[in-house]
């Protein structure tokens, strides 16, 4: 046990601002907040400006700094207007700053070399009233600033670095891991950083995490019930692959406690050599779909990049191929990775009709089949049986057809492989090392 306290004691000062790094962000908080009420101080509107987040609370971890800046809209004011006055206010807080989306559009940029949110939302005394996701984030900060303090902070950042070298860490839809606020209820349910990964370690799925004892169930590895709105689960972005993950990880932490449970050493980016190498130690026969990455919000990216590798997989399995493992990199590039036991298949697939005994079927089939270029029909036990040739037997020939636009394919994804895409295979697939070294490293030393 001294080892472990030893080793969260260097934690500890690696994730706590210095007194630099935190003077720099009140001054920036500051400065923001001056310029944010003298730009709304005319607007048509009561307005709220809110800091909030993580930096608002002393929760954040050191270098890896987001301000946010909430403006609060009366709940009388329309949706179009909370937008378009929003943006407005946004682009003059910063002006070169872009929009993103979550369930309305904000403004991101930076301020003073910060990294800067500025969010409208609708001012709510109570969950009755939401309207947006955004809108609880006011309640979550009352929530939090009733029940925290500098101690729990730090067990807080403690369980935020861990999730962040286990990789596990937000809720966006790439990562699928763990929130912020996720993290602060974690720290206030179990009370500290050990506690909660002994909890985490011995948990059995599905496991269920509730203040209040509400009576809202949810189909989830991992339920926590929002102290402040019951009918939400905290957890619903975390993926079951990322809970067992942590569950692994956290075994790791009592068991061999070291220090790149929280830093992970960086992979290096794997080189054509070693592609190679891999290749041909498993003897398999990748191909690489490659096309340029949809200029779209990574929450809306992903989930079309997961659901189109689900539906080529689906495609290529359907007609006879069969996959290894698959995966997909993204990148101003992106990459659908395939590994297939064979490129090519046989010409002929083997086709089985109805038993005799079900003789109109039978005979329907047999009628079918009598006049055309197959092998057969004839017979196999009771069966009739055809030998019939393939559309293609060649898998780079078929992603090169417009049989791959028959997939399941997200909208954004389908557009820009009409556009233009790539299909690699044999020593073409070594140019993939240029740009994604890191995930190819990745997936051939598959570590946890």
């Amino acid at each position: 046990m001294a080892l472990l306290d030893r080793l969260l004691d260097e934690v500890r000062i690696q994730v706590v601002p210095t007194p630099v790094e935190r003077k720099q962000l009140e001054e920036a908080i500051e400065q923001l907040l001056e310029l944010s009420s003298q730009i709304t101080s005319d607007a048509p509107f009561e307005i709220n400006i809110l800091h909030l987040g993580s930096t608002s609370r002393d929760t954040w971890l050191r270098g890896d700094v987001d301000i946010d800046i909430f403006i609060q809209f009366p709940l009388s004011t329309s949706k179009q207007e909370l937008e378009k006055h929003g943006l407005e206010m946004g682009h003059k807080i910063l002006p070169d700053g872009h929009e993103e989306y979550a369930d309305h559009p904000y403004v991101k940029g930076t301020f003073n070399g910060f990294k800067i949110d500025i969010v409208p939302c609708y001012s709510v005394n109570s969950p009755e009233d939401i309207t947006s996701a955004v809108d609880r984030t006011p309640l979550h900060a009352a929530y939090l600033s009733n029940n925290l303090n500098e101690e729990l902070s730090t067990e807080i950042r403690l369980l935020k670095q861990f999730f962040k070298g286990c990789g596990v860490y937000g809720s966006d839809l790439k990562t699928q891991g763990f929130s912020g606020y996720l993290s602060e209820l974690l720290i206030l349910q179990f009370g500290t950083f050990k506690n909660a990964i002994k909890e985490m370690s011995t948990w059995t799925v599905p496991v269920r995490l509730d203040f209040n004892k509400s009576e809202h169930y949810f189909e989830s590895p991992l339920t926590f019930i929002d102290p402040i709105d019951p009918s939400r689960n905290v957890a619903a972005a975390l993926s079951s692959v990322n809970l067992s993950r942590i569950q692994h990880y956290s075994r790791e932490f009592f068991s061999h406690p070291r220090m790149d449970l929280f830093y992970p050493l960086p992979a290096d980016p794997l080189t054509k050599d070693q592609l190679q190498s891999h290749i041909d130690d498993r003897g398999t026969f990748p191909i690489a779909i490659v096309f340029p990455t949809p200029n779209i919000v990574e929450d809306e990216l992903y989930p079309q990049l997961k659901k189109s590798l689900a539906g080529i997989f689906d495609l290529l399995t359907r007609n006879g191929f069969t996959i290894i493992r698959n995966d997909v990199f993204s990148e101003s590039n992106s990459v659908f990775f395939f590994e297939l036991s064979s490129l090519k298949i046989p010409s002929i697939v083997c086709h089985h009709g109805p038993p005799l005994s079900s003789h109109i079927h039978a005979s329907t089939f047999l009628d079918k089949y009598i006049k055309t270029d197959v092998y057969g029909p004839f017979l196999e036990g009771d069966h009739y049986v055809v030998e019939k040739f393939r559309d293609f037997n060649d898998v780079v020939s078929l992603l090169n057809s417009d049989l791959i636009f028959t997939a399941r394919i997200g909208p954004d994804i389908e557009s820009a492989l009409r556009d233009h895409y790539r299909v690699l295979s044999k020593s073409e697939l070594l140019s993939l090392t240029d740009d994604f070294g890191i995930y190819l490293q990745k997936y051939f030393n598959p570590n946890l």
